[in-house]
């Protein structure tokens, strides 16, 4: 059985809020963009030679099966992926008293 992930239609990313102004009006709050703050520092990042060099175990690609990957993707977007929650909840019991123990 799979459960569909259900989000709210009423789900928003600003919100309102009250100026310090004289008319007290209601408005919305928007995330700034990068460099919209004027006078603002920027910091710099360098890497030395060896750091910016990839090691050779990822040189060959990515260190997991990306063929199997896009197949659960593809199940989750379309509804069809099996979830055992039996298994899952062993697994997470198991993993608490590993660290419990």
């Amino acid at each position: 059985m799979v459960d569909p992930i259900k989000i709210s239609s009423n789900a928003s990313a600003t919100r309102s809020v009250t100026t310090g102004t004289s008319s007290a009006r209601s408005q919305t709050a928007a995330p700034a963009k990068a460099g919209a703050v004027t006078g603002a520092k920027t910091d710099a990042v360098s890497l030395s030679a060896t750091a910016s060099q990839m090691p050779e175990e990822l040189k060959a690609g990515p260190p997991f099966d990306t063929a199997a990957v896009n197949n659960i993707k593809n199940k989750l977007a379309e509804g069809n992926y099996p979830v055992d929650v039996n298994k899952i909840t062993d697994s997470l019991f198991q993993g608490y008293m590993e660290l419990a123990g």
